[in-house]
């Protein structure tokens, strides 16, 4: 009888602490995504200056850009979300539209 209840309360035990662990996986994994951002736009950065030379369009620089980043990302098994670059590209190249526009000369 008190193996029985051993093993029940082990149990009981590990029924709570299992959500617990599922939990704690789940913010590590988040916080290792984070810590990896400047790093993901940095490379990002760094094939969007490099497509800037080798193509036309903007689509085509975009697309470029997208196909290297999974290539990366799959080449050291870390799971990006996709939709979130193409977002990151977005933003990136209307702030440089911003920062890059033309100036207008103020008349004397």
């Amino acid at each position: 009888m008190d193996i029985l209840q051993l093993v029940v309360s082990a149990l009981t035990g590990l029924v709570a602490v299992i959500p617990l662990v599922v939990q704690l996986v789940k913010y590590v994994q988040k916080a290792v995504k984070e810590r990896n951002w400047p790093r993901v736009i940095e490379m990002v950065t760094n094939y969007m200056e490099r497509a800037e030379a080798m193509f036309e369009t903007g689509a085509d620089r975009k697309e470029w850009v997208l196909a290297m980043v999974k290539a990366s990302a799959d080449t050291i098994d870390y799971n990006i979300d996709m939709v979130a670059i193409g977002k990151l590209i977005d933003d990136l190249c209307g702030m440089s539209k911003v920062v890059n526009a033309p100036t207008e000369e103020v008349g004397v």
